[in-house]
């Protein structure tokens, strides 16, 4: 128990006593000191919205309608590019657009959003919007069982808000 104690008892702030004890203290007391700065600093983790995009994949593959509410802003906009078809976009407005859209939505039989670069603002632990740019990859189901499957990709931007302590899209173009 003695051993313990001395331990413990070493890093107790008195008098330095050697240049060994004033740098390891000094350090200590930086390390507590930025910990702070950045925990106050920082804006959220990226997993804060790509985990909304994970779950928005997940929800395309599933046609789950439910998980449009714990994703999406109640007056959130989705723009299809149509894969990059000129003059194939179209728009979905609201929850009650956006559910109809994931009713009839191809089913994927995978889908996912890669390399997500996202920008806070602002850029500090006030952040109360982000702008995210992924890449989407998936495989589309055969529509007939004599059909084969279709590979997309795509440039996603989306924009997220925070809207009464939770992260929501506000605004995504596949």
């Amino acid at each position: 128990m003695g051993r313990v104690w001395k331990a413990i008892a070493w890093f107790i702030p008195r008098p330095f006593d050697s240049a060994m004890r004033a740098v390891v203290d000094g350090e200590l007391v930086l390390a507590a000191l930025l910990a702070i700065y950045h925990s106050v600093r920082e804006p959220p983790g990226t997993g804060t919205v790509t985990g909304l995009m994970n779950e928005e994949a997940a929800a395309s593959e599933a046609h789950d309608v439910t998980a449009v509410s714990r994703i999406c802003a109640p007056d959130a906009v989705m723009t299809d590019a149509g894969c990059q078809i000129p003059g194939a976009s179209q728009t979905w407005k609201g929850f009650a657009e956006i559910y109809a859209r994931y009713r009839a939505m191809p089913r994927f039989l995978w889908i996912q959003h890669l390399y997500a670069q996202v920008s806070w603002d602002p850029d500090d632990s006030r952040a109360a919007a982000a702008d995210v740019t992924a890449e989407t990859v998936g495989v589309l189901e055969p529509r007939t069982s004599r059909g084969k499957s279709q590979s997309i990709v795509g440039y996603e931007p989306w924009t997220f808000a925070l809207i009464k302590g939770h992260w929501r899209s506000n605004r995504t173009t596949r």
